[in-house]
């Protein structure tokens, strides 16, 4: 049964390549897609930039992604893929490439889930050129892998049999992703922004912008304005109050802005610093090759290429003799291509060189864990260009700027956060235990071995 099946990417889709630049990344606008949005079968947009109506243009005219092509990486995160989804206007980002399926021949979810099977990785694995910077594989050698592609009646099987399970992880990531942009929000507000200072600001002025001082700076002026217009009735009588109450935050935070060279208007008192004096940072070192293992002796070893998953990574391979640690809940930044992906360790494991743990100097972890996720918008003159390895030293991570904050709000900044990420650390679990499932059935359903109906799929789940 299962050699008829066998064809080639080429017989059953188009292979695109994607550009080979970094376009200059804005705030809106259309996606610019990255591999790190690439996460385990599913499209992460929140990693990837927006680049400007006239630049997306340009980084369409070899191809434009739609509905149904399937996107993946073809250097370092080897093996990574997903579904372009409907509605998203996007072109490819670097190191990206795409399939677009005949749909006469294949359905794009099982040419994705044959993709992600280990049949196919395999397949990759047995065609990666291993050069002196990245991982890849050739473009123009794709076509020719082989790939198993039943009849449009099997494949609906498998797709409806792996969809019941992924339909309940990606209720699982829905309901984290909430809670994670809940957090960063009140990061954002209390430590970028500065919306309480801006409003501690504004009561002292009887919230009228007139009454100002003449020489107030334009560019707090026009910030002070917008936050006066987020500020109702209710919120402003609370301000000035005259006995507030324990648990208002805003009576940690100063009235007034002072100038910082470095970082512009920040608010009065706090100072400018940068991440080595502020975290401790622990750059990661690869145990020798000899060390590795999977069949769980020694401890998780974790390096930051195709396992990176949402907050928790699975961790594919163990090691013996561990060079260094990171503990557990510690912030990961991966620091060579792609430099910036973000995740939280869920155990005491090993680090290798393609990633840096972080902790703040309080030990607060969800403080951490905002805080580099913010910080990662310095991380893009890191990454490398065309065939270069993007890659950030430990000097330079250290160096990057950063304000020290006034130790009680990094406190109740962690208190206020406690229970959503105690709820994302649940949901987690909960993710890869389907995963595991997930994983353990599709090598089967895509072989042929098995098939199951979709109450049985319910079940199991």
């Amino acid at each position: 049964m299962g050699s008829n099946f066998f064809m080639k990417i080429g017989d059953i889709s188009e292979v695109f390549d994607g550009p080979h630049a970094t376009p200059k990344k804005i705030d809106v606008g259309p996606y610019f897609l990255s591999i790190s949005s690439l996460e385990q079968g599913q499209l992460d947009l929140s990693k990837s930039a927006h680049l400007s109506e006239e630049q997306f243009i340009k980084w369409t005219k070899r191809v434009t992604p739609q509905e149904g092509d399937v996107l993946f990486s073809y250097e370092t995160r080897l093996g990574e893929a997903a579904l372009m989804p409907a509605g998203v206007t996007a072109c490819l980002g670097r190191r990206m490439g795409l399939l677009r399926p005949d749909r006469t021949k294949v359905l794009p979810e099982y040419l994705l889930y044959a993709y992600l099977s280990p049949a196919f990785q395999q397949e990759i694995k047995k065609r990666t050129i291993h050069g002196a910077t990245v991982e890849r594989i050739a473009l123009r050698e794709l076509p020719d892998f082989n790939i198993r592609v039943p009849t449009l009646g099997e494949q609906e099987k498998v797709v409806a049999n792996l969809n019941a399970i992924n339909g309940k992880i990606n209720l699982n990531n829905q309901t984290n992703q909430t809670l994670e942009q809940m957090a960063q929000t009140l990061f954002k507000s209390w430590f970028v922004d500065f919306d309480p200072v801006f409003d501690n600001l504004l009561a002292k002025f009887d919230f009228k912008l007139e009454n100002l001082p003449s020489d107030f700076p334009e560019p707090l002026l026009k910030r002070a304005e917008v936050r006066l217009l987020a500020l109702d009735e209710k919120a402003k009588a609370a301000l000035t109050s005259s006995e507030k109450s324990q648990t208002n935050t805003h009576k940690h935070f100063p009235n007034e802005f002072e100038h910082n060279e470095q970082l512009g208007w920040i608010p009065k008192g706090w100072n400018a610093s940068y991440v080595g004096k502020e975290f401790d940072v622990t750059m990661g070192q690869s145990p020798p090759g000899s060390t590795y293992n999977e069949v769980n002796e020694g401890i998780p070893f974790f390096q930051g290429k195709t396992d990176y998953g949402f907050r928790f990574p699975s961790n594919r391979i163990y090691c013996t003799a561990p060079k260094r640690l990171a503990q557990e809940n510690d912030t990961l930044v991966s620091v060579r291509a792609p430099v910036g992906t973000i995740n939280l360790a869920a155990e005491h494991c090993a680090i290798g060189r393609g990633l840096a743990a972080v902790r703040h100097k309080s030990g607060s972890i969800s403080f951490t864990y905002y805080a580099m996720n913010d910080l990662a918008k310095h991380f893009e003159v890191f990454e490398g260009e065309g065939t270069v390895f993007g890659s950030i030293n430990q000097k330079d991570f250290n160096a990057l700027p950063q304000l020290s904050h006034p130790s009680i709000l990094v406190t109740t900044f962690n208190m206020f956060c406690a229970d959503w990420d105690e709820k994302i650390k649940l949901t987690s679990l909960q993710i890869n235990e389907l995963t595991k499932l997930r994983d353990t059935l599709l090598p089967k359903l895509i072989s042929g071995e098995i098939t199951l109906t979709d109450s049985q799929i319910s079940s199991e789940a």
